[in-house]
């Protein structure tokens, strides 16, 4: 007698395979959107922060009020970032669900990689922007005395 083993469709471990490729693309084109160019020259920009420092400390110590921040204009890429890795962790879910019906393993092993790889791509991305951030900030105040002499 032999036996036959039915291998069943990667229905989960194809459909997060897909949704991970999407979020990936998505996430991708939110990241180069961020490098488009500019209105202001980077120059201008940081000289502008130089200024709104040495005004806010003038105010400090004078004691005067600080003028009202104006909001923001509206933007739909936080929204179309966090739902690009919701999207992300629904293929890692599908992945896992692929894997626990028994489904052939490769898709949901390439879903769970590339949801996971996604998140991650995401947080090192915005650690990376956070560092060269606090490091430009701090040239700044270290350099604020010889930027307005």
């Amino acid at each position: 007698m032999q036996q036959m083993t039915i291998e069943k469709p990667a229905k989960f471990g194809l459909i997060g395979f897909l949704l991970g490729i999407a979020s990936l693309v998505v996430i991708l084109i939110q990241l180069s959107a961020l490098f488009e160019p500019q209105e202001k020259s980077s120059g201008s920009v940081i000289g502008e922060i130089a200024a709104d420092i040495k005004q806010s400390a003038a105010r400090a110590l004078s004691g005067s009020a600080a003028p009202e921040p104006t909001p923001p204009p509206n933007s739909f890429g936080q929204f179309i970032t966090t739902g690009a890795l919701c999207v992300a962790g629904l293929a890692v879910i599908l992945g896992g669900v692929g894997l626990y019906r028994n489904e052939p393993h490769r898709l949901s092993y390439l879903a769970v990689g590339v949801g996971i790889s996604t998140l991650v791509m995401q947080y090192v991305f915005w650690l990376a922007i956070l560092i060269c951030g606090v490091a430009l900030l701090i040239s700044i105040l270290g350099n604020l005395g010889s930027i307005f002499d």
